[in-house]
């Protein structure tokens, strides 16, 4: 989980806990105004997560292959984006681990003795 997925969950949690606290004492009109954003900003964290992850290793077919191109942040894996041009639907498919980064052996960068 990046960090900024954790704050923006933390002040989820928080806004609920308030509004929770808000019901319980009785200011119940801006109790579940809090609890109601707590729960959509909730809902928005686990909704994208799921949703731009690499659903399989092969496109639907019909499908056309655009050039957009991204390393997935959390899993390592090259994703290609696919386009349904009839619903606008966008799928993303991975295309494997991303090689890690070429140590060059000649460049020591102070990072101790080679």
């Amino acid at each position: 989980m990046n960090v900024v997925r954790a704050i923006v969950l933390l002040i989820a949690l928080a806004q609920m806990a308030v509004g929770g606290r808000f019901v319980l004492e009785g200011l119940r009109t801006a109790g579940f105004y809090l609890l109601g954003m707590g729960s959509v900003i909730l809902a928005a964290i686990f909704f994208e997560r799921w949703r731009y992850r690499a659903s399989s290793t092969q496109a639907p077919t019909g499908w056309q292959r655009t050039d957009e191109r991204f390393e997935d942040p959390h899993s390592g894996e090259i994703l290609t984006v696919y386009y349904d041009p009839a619903s606008g639907e966008r799928h993303y498919v991975s295309e494997g681990r991303a090689t890690p980064p070429r140590r060059d052996s000649n460049h020591n960068h102070g990072h101790g003795p080679i």
